[in-house]
């Protein structure tokens, strides 16, 4: 009765006809849109045409894609449609989509289904693992296009089957929707993650347990469609290498990734930062362009058990200023609160990497040291090491993290307490240009040996474990990317040192003596 015509991401502002006719109009370059075509459609064969604006302008929400100006971490933008385009016949009243927040310590799985319009009747669930009932559950409502309910688990099988990176469990949803009658009206199949990450203290919990955070960096580009993979495989081959590599936990950086590659975190247990790609110019228009399509993504993601943290904002890009002009503080802690009010069931990070104001987690970005400055930000060499740096913005929140540059946190804000990550470091570039005239990137000379690259790596490691009140760290980068020659693996995903070494590195950060428990100094 509805034929729905779902784009997963295009890039940037699209208008969409079916037979000469329009069907809608979409602005935003990340997240999905649709619309019901089933009147414009005919017998036979039909026309669908996609017309597509995209900018340079930096008032835009597009990540590290190349704008108005470019500096040396930017890469060639994306114009056009980058995801998946599908046709999803549906009746008239149907399941938008569902999502669920675990309890661990009380055995609770809260459960929200949306709906395409306001509906009487009774929502059934079912929740299964491996074919074994956990749960079933009916509840009725009354002229609701949001369903929300509780599924007491504590009954159920013992022990549950909780997701986690080493124990990636997916229970399966089945929802039935039924009219008063009792007459189904739709049904959809889904799946969830038993897992909950909380902040306890100055520690990061998963299911109860202390979480040290190994992460990488990863951009999202590929070689042979750039910002789309050409097939799934390579969504799976990168989560793989990051899990071969000793990584836990994957930093999406400035793009909001397919769904694909989440459903394959999710099936593979691999920890997943989410990103608001920037703008870089404060404006009325970035204010209202950036929070629209991020309240969108928030929807659209927070059913997968393999996304722990939502990040608005990286490192002051667009709100240059917060630390003087109280609207662009504003606009960061009123993202924190909106993001919070979509899922309270994440951690939120208000704005990765320095002048902390607001969030669940103290995030801090430190190299060892920088090539250049930035178009905005003063970050040049330091005659001190990593560890001594750290060690003096720990000491005081409000100290710049490298000189000239910004502060760790904003005058007010209290970080003395929560739980302090290095989210960037390392940077260490290795490569060749092979003939390109673009400089090559990195922080830091790049070193002329693996041996040299090796040694770099062993120091920055060692600098990071020693960090006893660090709860996790993000390395830069998982690949090389256009200019950006930081990558442990090469553009085609070829490692630049041998796998076991590097995962004999990362996977021992934060590990007390070699064994598996985590540091107590902590």
């Amino acid at each position: 009765e509805r034929l729905l015509l779902h784009i997963g991401a295009c890039d940037y502002a699209s208008r969409v006809f079916v037979n000469g006719q329009e069907a809608g109009q979409n602005n935003g370059g990340y997240a999905p849109f649709s619309f019901d075509i089933a009147h414009l459609v005919e017998t036979g064969v039909n026309h669908l045409s996609v017309r597509c604006e995209d900018s340079p302008s930096w008032s835009q929400p597009r990540g590290k894609q190349a704008g108005t100006t470019r500096w040396p971490i930017d890469y060639d933008g994306v114009s056009g449609i980058w995801q998946t385009v599908w046709l999803e016949p549906q009746p008239t009243i149907a399941l938008q989509d569902v999502y669920t927040a675990f309890s661990f310590a009380q055995n609770r799985l809260r459960l929200t289904a949306n709906l395409n319009g306001l509906f009487s009747g009774v929502l059934a669930i079912r929740l299964t693992h491996a074919g074994v009932m956990i749960s079933e559950h009916r509840v009725g409502f009354v002229q609701r296009s949001e369903i929300k309910t509780s599924l007491d688990l504590a009954s159920s099988e013992s022990p549950l089957p909780v997701w986690s990176p080493e124990n990636p469990n997916l229970c399966d949803l089945s929802l039935v929707l039924l009219n008063t009658d009792d007459v189904q009206m739709d049904g959809a199949s889904s799946y969830c993650g038993l897992r909950e990450i909380c902040v306890n203290g100055a520690t990061i919990e998963l299911n109860g347990q202390p979480l040290y955070i190994r992460g990488v960096l990863d951009q999202g580009y590929f070689p042979d469609g750039w910002y789309s993979a050409r097939e799934d495989a390579q969504y799976r081959r990168d989560i793989e290498l990051a899990k071969t590599m000793g990584f836990n936990c994957v930093r999406k950086h400035q793009k909001a990734e397919d769904p694909r590659y989440l459903y394959w975190a999710d099936r593979l247990g691999l920890l997943v930062w989410s990103e608001m790609p920037s703008g870089r110019i404060f404006s009325t228009d970035l204010v209202q362009r950036l929070t629209a399509e991020w309240q969108r993504l928030i929807v659209r993601d927070r059913g997968h058990p393999s996304i722990i943290a939502w990040v608005p904002f990286n490192e002051s890009w667009g709100v240059w200023h917060q630390s003087s002009r109280a609207e662009q503080r504003a606009l960061v802690d009123a993202l924190t609160s909106l993001t919070r009010a979509l899922d309270i069931s994440r951690l939120v990070i208000g704005n990765d990497g320095w002048e902390y104001s607001s969030g669940d987690l103290w995030t801090l970005h430190l190299y060892e040291t920088h090539a250049e400055d930035s178009a905005e930000d003063s970050e040049g060499d330091s005659a001190e090491s990593l560890a001594d740096r750290l060690a003096r913005v720990l000491a005081n929140p409000q100290s710049p993290l490298q000189a000239g540059g910004r502060v760790g946190a904003l005058p007010g804000s209290q970080v003395e307490r929560l739980p302090v990550l290095l989210t960037e470091c390392g940077g260490i570039g290795y490569g060749s240009n092979d003939g390109s005239e673009t400089p090559l990137f990195a922080y830091g000379d790049l070193p002329g040996t693996t041996a040299e690259l090796e040694r770099r790596i062993r120091s920055i490691a060692k600098d990071v474990h020693a960090a006893g009140r660090l709860q996790g760290f993000v390395w830069t980068q998982l690949t090389d990317v256009q200019q950006e020659m930081n990558g442990l693996l090469s553009f085609d995903r070829q490692p630049k040192l041998p796998l076991t070494l590097l995962k004999s590195i990362f996977s021992t950060i934060g590990i007390a003596n070699g064994t598996n428990e985590k540091r107590e100094d902590a």
